[in-house]
């Protein structure tokens, strides 16, 4: 089958029609004319006994050489038993997959702890009191935005809350302390119900937190 009978001239020279209609330039490759004048790049061939039609994209954007280099890639995988179509479809999804990881990671390094707690605050503050509603916002923006406050809450771990929690208790604000505890386990509670992290590292710090403060204490006294 002879090939290469298109030249760019021909090409820009094509007009469109009432209806669609081809000009071929040999080895399957073809240009597909549109009424409206658009002008497709289409590469037909038979993969296993079955007839199949490629797409290459639009001319101008896909040239005339790129086309053809494009022709010659699909005819060599065809001779090795791959089908470009199917290969085109799985080069995609794999394309998709990766984007939308990447889309995940970011939102999960966006999803910061003090944007989750906002969050969680926003839920609450409806149910609350308008004084135990200042209570809570400003102790969240003084004792724990701070320390925690801009990292992904993903990546928080249970040495980082006790961390914080140890700064206030070394202060002497033993209550203070514990009502900031509860609130830091009831945020990732939240968290955790809208998949934002997987685990609770709030919980089970007591002991650990209590242990220091006692430590502290000696130490200042000794």
């Amino acid at each position: 089958m002879q090939k290469n009978k298109l030249t760019e001239l021909t090409i820009k020279q094509a007009k469109p029609r009432e209806k669609e209609y081809k000009i071929s330039d040999g080895g399957g490759l073809y240009l597909l004319v549109h009424p409206r004048g658009s002008k497709y790049w289409r590469f037909d061939f038979r993969f296993f006994g079955k007839q199949k039609s490629s797409s290459f994209g639009v001319w101008p954007e896909i040239s005339l050489a790129d086309a053809r280099i494009t022709r010659s890639e699909a005819r060599k995988k065809i001779k090795d038993g791959i089908n470009p179509i199917e290969e085109k479809k799985e080069y995609r999804r794999a394309m998709r997959e990766m984007m939308e990881k990447v889309e995940y990671e970011e939102k999960l390094i966006l999803t910061t702890f003090e944007k989750v707690a906002l969050e969680w605050y926003r839920r609450q503050d409806s149910d609350w009191t308008e004084k135990h509603s200042a209570d809570v916002l400003n102790s969240l923006s003084v004792y724990v935005f701070p320390d925690i406050g801009s990292r992904p809450i993903r990546d928080i771990t249970k040495q980082d809350v006790i961390a914080t929690l140890r700064k206030i208790e070394a202060d002497g604000k033993h209550e203070t302390c514990y009502r900031i505890h509860q609130r830091i386990e009831a945020i990732f509670d939240y968290a955790e119900v809208e998949e934002h992290c997987t685990r609770n590292p709030a919980q089970g710090v007591t002991e650990g937190v209590h242990e220091a403060t006692t430590e502290v204490t000696r130490l200042n006294h000794s």
